[in-house]
């Protein structure tokens, strides 16, 4: 008798790379499209451009023609290149169907092809806005990701920076600081400001010990603002500040008689912030600023 080998089972789905194909794309298969570029193991290669997803998926729920599934790839091919970014809009079907020479009705078609796999959301009146995001690729390799030679040095801005440049820089943020701390601040952010300009009181002579303690209050009116952004910025600027040659020779001769002005030049600014009065609080903030950067100029 003569055996002849079985049949492979009915059931079983094969690409011609004889890779089983998912069954189903979507929020619970367990795909994501890191997966997908990864062609379902290994990482992504920038030299294999990622699949769209029903090309993963092997199944559309609604049949396609052809060149509505082109254009659909098109589009998507787009979309992944960083042509049409996250959350902008794709060009109106008028536009899309006399670029590509297809009716409106494909147009349409190829747009709902996308929407069913997640990578646009279309609404009435609004078009065809993108919700594809590519994640990143996890733990590349250090040979992709050199240190930029130009990346930003705080230490040696410190060293470039002028005394009127710094002085340009604060008083364009810390005028606005002093508004937003008016605005924002919580009862608790306004005890920390007094917290530190008691402390600040208690200075008479020693010009560094003044210099950081007025850093601090600086920093907790940054920090009431409650804008992350505005925060990170001043980091920056104090980090400059404190780094630069000039500001540690000005600090140090700080004298007894220019630390009290300072110190009552903050105090209004305190009790300003205090009594929630936006206009004496940005008042103060400039006159504060004006004092600073003459005594700068004039290397006090």
């Amino acid at each position: 008798m003569t055996n002849h080998p079985a049949p492979f089972p009915r059931t079983t789905r094969f690409r011609t790379d004889c890779r089983p194909l998912p069954s189903q794309f979507g929020r619970d298969s367990g795909l994501t499209r890191t997966s997908i570029a990864r062609g379902l193991g290994g990482r992504p290669s920038p030299d294999r451009p990622i699949p769209p997803p029903w090309d993963a998926d092997g199944e559309i729920p609604k049949p396609v023609s052809a060149r509505t599934r082109q254009l659909a790839d098109r589009l998507f091919a787009e979309i992944v290149s960083g042509a049409h970014s996250f959350g902008t809009r794709l060009p109106a079907e008028r536009l899309l169907s006399e670029q590509h020479g297809l009716s409106r009705n494909t147009v349409r078609q190829a747009l709902g092809l996308l929407e069913q796999f997640g990578v646009v959301q279309r609404r009435i009146g609004s078009g065809s806005v993108v919700r594809y995001r590519p994640e990143p690729q996890a733990d590349p390799p250090p040979a992709l990701a050199p240190r930029l030679p130009n990346a930003l040095d705080l230490s040696e801005l410190g060293d470039i920076t002028s005394p009127l440049e710094l002085g340009v820089v604060r008083s364009i943020i810390e005028p606005e600081i002093a508004r937003l701390a008016v605005l924002n601040m919580t009862s608790r952010d306004i005890q920390r400001i007094k917290d530190t300009q008691s402390e600040i009181d208690q200075v008479t002579v020693d010009g560094e010990r003044f210099s950081a303690l007025d850093d601090s209050f600086r920093m907790q009116l940054a920090e009431g603002t409650h804008n992350p952004l505005l925060v990170a910025i001043y980091t920056m600027i104090n980090r400059v500040s404190n780094d630069a040659g000039w500001s540690v020779q000005r600090r140090r001769r700080l004298t007894p008689a220019r630390i009290r002005e300072y110190k009552l030049q903050n105090l209004s600014l305190c009790e300003a912030i205090e009594s929630r009065d936006i206009d004496s609080a940005v008042e103060f903030m400039r006159l504060l600023l004006a004092e600073f950067h003459q005594d700068l100029m004039r290397g006090a």
